[in-house]
């Protein structure tokens, strides 16, 4: 089916979890070969993509008993279509050596996917490799010229003997099919449109990972992440507060909206190598995940890891409805809501000081709204190692408005800094009260973005 479409659905049966994307015309001659995904920049071209290598390999693909927890990948066929093996398996190796790039760059983590190969091959060469980690399978009960349902895909592979609890099976079909990630004793990560972001994304649902969903309005989502415009982003969780944070693994995310309970974070994900720090990626954060996002204390109690001073005060925001989810929130449940008092200058600050790099630049991200009007601006506050002020960097002051905004401020450490301070400041001469969520200090150090930062979300 046609998959160039950014809108999903999920679908809920008696027996599992199915997550697909809208069905499009069938194709006349089909052709499965997606378009990479080109955001935040660019992919590396196909002989500069790193080789994932086999992290397991096993004389029977099917049998993974005291395996340790991997991806199998399968060439699903049927002979409508006919068994293009020969001609696709090294662009399927690519593809899955592409998803394997593109979850160690978007962080500066190394973090990889545990592949499972098959012996029998010389993995010296990139074709015996490529036969060592794609099993073909016909694919008997295929629709064709139909749509073959990721059930029909599932129900093939179990009577195949491809039913272990420790693989994750990525079934690359040469048919019309569906890109869904469907779990009820097999799990599948099935896609008719061969491309490394589709394929991510579909390998991340089987996580329980929901489509990158943000705010408190119910079905909104993040622009800007592989679990929702895969067709033009590559990166995960750029914010490291939805659903990812290699950063600090003991911490859980909400992956979708109110009232869903789930919490994740697919740094944990049995199938992947244990994040190890550091290396350079596309984003990083400098932050905890409570400073992050303000979840760990309930509506209107003190949140930790924050202070203030001047002319206000500063509470986890009221709840709405449910006495434990804040009113208003960007990500997670709850926010930090400032009250401000006109009498002196208020000042929001993360206690905690990042160690920094005189001569790095740094990236100061928050997202603030209001219910009225009042202006703010970010500030980085330089330290030295002896804990002594040397300069600070000021922000243009901002107009809040009634909506989430993401407001940032950047600069290079200055020489002899070792440590910096985060602050939203209300200047003086104003009463009202704004809220803020999703803090993040970005060390702008990947080389690929316009000043090494990650992009606005």
């Amino acid at each position: 089916m046609s998959l160039r479409l950014n809108r999903f659905v999920c679908a809920m049966a008696a027996a599992g979890l199915a997550v697909l994307t809208l069905a499009g015309p069938a194709h006349a001659t089909f052709n499965p070969i997606g378009t990479e995904p080109v955001a935040p920049y660019a992919q590396p071209v196909d002989a500069n993509v790193p080789k994932r290598g086999c992290a397991t390999t096993l004389s029977d693909p099917t049998n993974a008993t005291g395996s340790i927890p991997a991806v199998q990948v399968i060439y699903a066929w049927h002979e409508g279509n006919g068994n293009n093996y020969a001609t696709y398996v090294q662009q399927i190796a690519k593809i899955v050596d592409r998803m394997d790039w593109l979850l160690d760059e978007s962080t500066n983590y190394d973090q990889h996917i545990n592949l499972s190969c098959r012996t029998g091959y010389d993995t010296s060469t990139y074709a015996g490799y490529a036969q060592a980690l794609v099993v073909p399978e016909k694919i008997e009960a295929a629709d064709i010229p139909g749509e073959t349902t990721p059930f029909t895909i599932a129900d093939d592979l179990e009577a195949a003997g491809y039913d272990n609890a420790n693989r994750k099976y990525l079934v690359f079909e040469d048919f019309n099919g569906t890109a869904t990630a469907w779990c009820d004793g097999v799990c599948v990560a099935t896609t008719d449109d061969w491309d490394s972001g589709t394929a991510m994304h579909e390998l991340i649902h089987l996580y329980d990972v929901d489509h990158a969903k943000v705010s408190e309005v119910p079905d909104t989502y993040s622009l800007n992440d592989i679990m929702i415009s895969q067709y033009n982003d590559w990166q995960i969780d750029q914010e490291f507060n939805t659903y990812y944070d290699p950063s600090e693994t003991t911490a859980t995310f909400y992956t979708s909206s109110y009232p869903d309970t789930r919490l994740v974070n697919l740094a944990n994900y049995p199938v992947f190598t244990a994040p190890t720090c550091c290396d350079v990626g596309y984003s990083n954060d400098l932050l905890t995940a409570q400073e992050r996002t303000i979840e760990a204390q309930a509506p209107s109690g003190t949140p930790a890891g924050f202070g203030f001073s001047g002319g206000g005060w500063i509470q986890v925001t009221p709840a709405g409805s449910d006495s434990a989810v804040s009113a208003r929130y960007y990500d997670g449940r709850r926010s930090l809501k400032v009250n401000v008092q006109s009498w002196a200058d208020g000042i929001l600050s993360v206690t905690r000081k990042p160690a920094v790099t005189a001569g790095q630049r740094y990236k100061f991200f928050a997202r603030l709204t209001t219910a009225t009007s009042g202006n703010v601006k970010l500030r980085l506050s330089w330290y030295n190692s002896s804990n002594t002020l040397l300069s600070t960097t000021n922000s243009s002051t901002f107009a809040l408005t009634t909506g989430w905004q993401e407001y940032n401020v950047s600069a290079l450490a200055p020489t002899g800094a070792a440590t910096v301070q985060l602050s939203v400041v209300s200047p003086s001469g104003q009463s009202f009260a704004y809220l803020a969520d999703s803090l993040q200090l970005n060390q702008c150090n990947n080389g690929q973005t316009t000043d090494g930062c990650r992009l606005s979300g």
